[in-house]
């Protein structure tokens, strides 16, 4: 930091990283999973719930994506080839015209399971299950999957009964609010576990310090309580 700026063409400029490394990678990731947990919340308290629970989709995938880097760096030595992939994809500059797309290798991209596995080795002597914790992880990605795609069952979710009409202006049900934003404070969790994650891996010991304070009062507080009784 801060960004460089680089031409492109005789009209354009772009901004990126200064250096391009697992590092970076992390600290992009994080940009959007804070501004995207934050506009989760407004879409709750508003009563967009299945765009709310959209975005809450992304966050999985950046929190994973937190996740599997900051694990391999924590490990040292050298990193996994999916990390190593992935880390590289997230550089690539993407085709800036249909032609450029046209005439482009096709890329396969990291798998998300792929980088998931880091959860597993992280799970490694501890009491949690690393093959548990990718089930319930790909179980609530599903769930949330439903509403990415538009699936049935979230339009119908939209229809108010009082009113026999679609809810396409916010939820008006106050209790169906209350849910969603309890749905933004648990994937909160992940968010904030990501970034101790990295504040670990980059030594910022302040940044790390806010960050487990911040999990510790999480864990204690009585809607993660919930989930876990229901888990």
């Amino acid at each position: 930091m801060p960004p460089r700026v680089v031409p492109e063409g005789n009209k354009h400029l772009r901004l990126e990283f200064r250096l391009h490394t697992p590092h970076a990678v992390l600290v992009g990731k994080l940009v959007r999973a804070v501004s995207a947990i934050r506009a989760a919340l407004a879409l709750a308290d508003l009563g967009y719930v299945a765009e709310c629970a959209a975005l809450l989709r992304t966050v999985s995938d950046f929190c994973t994506e937190v996740s599997a880097i900051a694990e391999a760096l924590n490990r040292g030595g050298e990193p996994p080839c999916a990390v190593r992939d992935f880390v590289s994809q997230y550089f690539t500059p993407k085709a800036r015209t249909s032609e450029e797309y046209a005439a482009a290798e096709r890329t396969h991209y990291v798998s998300r399971n792929e980088l998931m596995k880091a959860g597993s080795r992280m799970a490694e002597g501890t009491d949690v299950n690393g093959e548990d914790l990718r089930i319930v992880h790909n179980f609530l990605n599903m769930s949330y999957d439903a509403y990415v795609h538009g699936a049935y069952e979230t339009t119908m979710e939209l229809f108010d009964r009082a009113t026999g009409v679609f809810a396409m202006r916010g939820h008006p049900d106050y209790a169906k609010r209350e849910e969603f934003v309890e749905a933004v404070f648990l994937k909160l969790h992940e968010v904030v576990v990501a970034i101790e994650l990295t504040a670990a891996v980059t030594a910022h010991a302040d940044v790390f310090s806010a960050a487990r304070d911040a999990r510790h009062a999480m864990d204690a507080s009585e809607p993660w309580k919930r989930s876990e009784d229901l888990a």
